[in-house]
Order: structure tokens, then C-alpha cells, then sequence
């Protein structure tokens, strides 16, 4: 059976050729070539004066792969095994014809090469559309800020000529003069957010904060607008709602505002209404769903998509002032926190802009203390801030100051607040939770694993930019005595001491 394997799909593949020790041909099958008996293999090709200078040795066998063969109209690529022979066997030559295979491997290769051509030429150009890219980012950055410092001083300058003695003819003209400086500086900012963006420069700061007082913080500045327009303006609050969330409060702000100042901007008569509610709830977080929604004109476009680009305008009216980047900002943001954003519109009936965000809840806030009683201090306590950022070394200090009886001394990271530990005697340490060179939490266990009971019993208030209940636990195994919540309150700062230090109040 195996011979008629053989036979039927190798018989015609390949070749013996049979040499005497002086090169001379004295057998062939010629089932690929026809070779001259009692002629030299070198007058068949002229490749095969290689195996003229190899066959002296003994009993030895070389493979020569890829050899092109072109004889008498036959082209081939064959593979050539040569065995020198010994004093039994004499040298012989088996071709192996490999044509079919090297040409399709070449094909295969060509195709490949032409692949990797195209791909490399490909990743060149998104390359270079990258760099321009850049470098537009970068050009419109530096330009934006190089254009805020002339314009609030023109801000500042209107406003001082607006509490001027003026005519009613100056009037009007300062105060067109304030809305083109206020146009112009909204344009500025977006295009600086945009470039931030893109360039992947803007971040996301989470802290603490009330989200209650931050919807009637947006409420007191959408109502003046609402009235300038006689429109109706509504907000609505969940009871659900959580009162101290942690996440980027300004973005969040920035966000709400924006779609609200659309809503104003393209609704003539009928009503505005923002809606604060919680979606769902979870073990530490919550998903709060943020709606707009308007009775304005509603926005026509084929591609939904289309409404988040960036220069591109809902409306071409030279009426409705827009540069077209505030959604784009917006949906930029939106995502860079976590969240989701999608809007329903009906030509002439409205719209309505959907947020969804995802906040981790803050159940350790103190701030809304009902009343207050301010400790005094009599002797002075030595403090040290352990804080990698000077605004919020600057906050904490000047809180300290105010409130007084403390002696105050800051280290920039871990490392440095061990060797002013291990100089000076403290009574209070303020650690934050996430530094450079050495974190807070790492050097709160080496402080409380110190062997000298005056080090390793300081009391330690974390610093961190929210505390969440799955942290606590953690936090209060590794040492921490108490914990405040950036931004900074007074109250939280001065109750949270006094608890630590077993102040008592008179």
C-alpha cells in the first residue's frame, strides 16, 4: 500500500541521479530532467561544480534548498540532497521538486510584504494625522491662554466703567461691550477644555461634596435666565438622593450647566426642567440619572452622533450664538467619569438630555453640623501636616491658625515626615492618604510599628480625597485615628481633632 502511495504522489516529484568519484553521471531516472550518461553533472547545470569540489569526502550529505533549475524550457525549484558516497555506495544526487510550494510560499510572501507595507504606511499617516493633531491641541491651548489675561482685563475694565456716571447711550454700549468680553471668554474656556481633552491633559478630581447644595447652587444661577426669557423653570429632586457623594463637583456643574444654558438658549416660550434622581443604588455608590429637558425647538440632524462632534452646531441660526463644543465637551466629560449620555428631541416640541453618573456615596461627612462649639485651646499643641500639595497644605494651615493653639510643621511626602518624626515631638499628625516617594499609608505603618512609644502612639488623621466604607475598616486597622474629607471644612477639621485629641468642651 505504501509503495502505491509513493508511486501515485511522489513518483513524478522526484529524481536519482547516480555519480561515479570523478563527477560523471552513470545513472538517472529522468523523471523531472533528461541528463547525458557518461557527461560530468556540471555539463547538465553549472550549480553542480558544487559537487564537484564535495565529492572527495566520505560518507557525508549536504542539502541545497530553493535551487532555480532551468534546462532545456523546464523550470523548476528543487531542492538538491548530495551524498558524497563511500568505498560501497557510490555518490548520488536526489532532486526534490519543491516548484509548486516555493511559488505559492512567494505569492504568500508578496502578499504578506504588501500587508505589512500597507500597514506600516497606515500606522505613518495616523502618526502624522496624530502629530498634526497635537499640534493643533497644543497651538489652540497656548493661544487660549494666552488670550484670558487681555480679556478679563477687558472684563475688569467694562466693570469698572459700569459703575461709571454714563448716559444712557454709554449704558447700552457697555453692556454690549460685557456680553461680546463674556461670549468671547466662554469660547475661550470651551476651546482650552476641548484641547485638554484631546490631549488627554484634563483630569477627574474626586472629592467629597453635598450634591443637595450643589443642585441649589445650579438652580440659583439658571433662575435669572429662565426669567430674562419668561420661561418656566423646575427642579426636581429625588428624596433618595444621597446629601455627600464623591466625584468631580466642578465638572459635574460644568456639565449640568451647559446642557441647561442650551435649553434656555434655543427655548422661546415654555419651560425648563432639571431632575435629579437615583437610578439605583448599590453597596457604596449610586447611579444618578440627570435630566434636561426643554420645550424648544429641538434639534434636526440625520446622525445622532453628529450632535456630540466637536464645531458642530445644532442650529445655523446667526441668532442663537454657539461655537458648537459644549456638547462635545460635555459627552467628553460624561464619559472621562464613568457615565453615559443620550437625548430624545422632536422638532418643535423639545428635547430632552439624559445623564447617567455613577457617585460613590460619603457616609463619614460631617459637615452639616446643626451648631458648633469652638474648643479653646490653652496650651499649644505641635502639629504636623503631611500633605504633597501647597494649596492643601496652605487650607489646612491657615484653619489651623484660625483657630488657634497650634504649632505647625509640613512635609511633603512619607519619607520626609519619618525623619522629622524621629527629630521632634508631635502631638497631632494630619497624613494624606496618596503622595509621591512614600503614600500615607505606608508611612502611618511604619509610624505605628516604630519601637519608641512616644512615635508610635501619635494620633493620625487621614487626608484623602473621600472615605467610603469598604476604606474604613482598612484605614482604622493600619492606624488612623480619624479622617477628614477634602475640600477642607472647618468644622470637620476642628470636631475631628477634638474627638481624636479627647478634647472635651466645656
Amino acid at each position: 500500500m505504501f509503495e502505491e502511495i509513493r508511486n501515485k504522489y511522489l513518483y513524478n516529484k522526484t529524481q536519482i541521479v547516480v555519480l561515479n568519484k570523478q563527477g560523471i553521471v552513470t545513472d538517472s531516472d529522468n523523471l523531472l530532467y533528461v541528463i547525458a550518461l557518461n557527461k560530468s553533472i556540471s555539463s547538465f547545470h553549472p550549480f553542480f561544480e558544487t559537487i564537484l569540489s564535495l565529492i572527495e569526502l566520505d560518507n557525508q550529505e549536504f542539502t541545497f534548498s530553493c535551487i532555480h533549475i532551468d534546462v532545456n524550457a523546464v523550470k523548476r525549484t528543487i531542492d538538491v540532497i548530495f551524498n558524497s558516497g563511500s568505498n560501497s555506495i557510490n555518490p548520488f544526487i536526489i532532486f526534490i521538486d519543491f516548484t509548486y510550494h516555493y511559488n505559492n510560499f512567494q505569492s504568500i510572501a508578496q502578499e504578506k510584504n504588501e500587508s505589512v507595507l500597507s500597514f506600516h504606511l497606515t500606522d505613518l499617516k495616523n502618526q502624522q494625522l496624530e502629530s498634526e493633531k497635537n499640534f493643533k491641541n497644543k497651538f489652540l491651548a497656548n493661544v487660549s491662554h494666552d488670550l484670558r489675561t487681555p480679556i478679563s482685563a477687558s472684563l475688569w475694565f467694562v466693570g469698572m466703567l459700569e459703575k461709571s456716571d454714563l448716559t444712557a447711550s454709554q449704558k447700552e454700549i457697555i453692556q454690549l461691550l460685557k456680553e461680546t468680553n463674556n461670549h468671547i471668554k466662554e469660547l475661550v474656556d470651551d476651546i482650552l477644555d476641548l484641547s485638554k481633552i484631546e490631549m488627554r491633559e484634563i483630569r477627574i478630581n474626586n472629592n467629597s461634596f453635598d450634591l443637595i447644595e450643589m443642585i441649589r447652587h445650579i438652580e440659583k444661577i439658571i433662575s435669572p435666565k429662565t426669567k430674562a426669557r419668561n420661561l418656566d423653570f423646575q427642579v426636581i429632586k429625588d428624596e433618595k438622593l444621597p446629601r455627600f457623594v464623591i466625584g468631580d463637583k466642578t465638572r459635574i456643574v460644568q456639565i449640568i450647566i451647559n446642557l441647561l444654558d442650551n435649553a434656555v438658549k434655543f427655548t422661546k416660550k415654555g419651560s425648563v426642567k432639571l431632575s435629579v434622581l437615583v437610578k439605583e443604588f448599590n453597596s457604596d455608590s449610586a447611579l444618578i440619572q440627570i435630566k434636561v429637558t426643554d420645550t424648544g425647538v429641538g434639534i434636526k440632524t440625520d446622525n445622532k452622533d453628529e450632535v456630540f462632534q466637536s464645531f458642530k452646531k445644532l442650529h445655523n441660526s446667526k441668532k442663537i450664538d454657539g461655537s458648537g463644543l459644549g456638547l462635545s465637551i460635555v459627552s467628553n466629560l460624561v464619559a472621562l467619569m464613568g457615565g453615559t449620555i443620550d437625548y430624545q428631541t422632536e422638532i418643535n416640541y423639545g428635547t430632552t438630555f439624559t445623564i447617567e453618573l455613577p457617585l460613590m456615596m460619603d457616609d463619614f461627612s460631617v459637615s452639616d453640623l446643626k451648631s458648633f462649639d469652638y474648643i479653646k485651646i490653652n496650651h499649644k499643641l505641635d502639629v504636623l501636616i503631611v500633605e504633597d500639595d501647597e494649596i492643601n497644605q496652605l487650607l489646612l494651615m491657615k484653619l489651623l491658625l484660625n483657630h488657634g493653639g497650634f504649632n505647625i510643621n509640613v512635609a511633603n511626602d512619607g519619607l520626609q515626615a519619618l525623619e522629622m518624626i524621629e527629630r521632634n515631638q508631635y502631638d497631632l499628625i494630619f497624613m494624606d492618604k496618596e503622595m509621591p516617594q512614600m503614600n500615607g499609608i505606608k508611612a502611618t505603618s511604619i509610624i505605628r510599628s516604630n519601637l519608641n512609644p512616644k512615635i508610635n502612639a501619635i494620633p493620625i488623621i487621614g487626608v484623602s480625597g473621600h472615605v467610603v466604607k469598604k476604606e474604613k475598616g482598612i484605614l482604622d486597622a493600619l492606624g488612623f485615628n480619624g479622617y477628614v474629607v477634602k475640600p477642607f471644612k472647618k468644622e470637620e477639621i476642628y470636631e475631628t481633632i477634638y474627638t481624636v485629641l479627647k478634647l472635651e468642651k466645656p
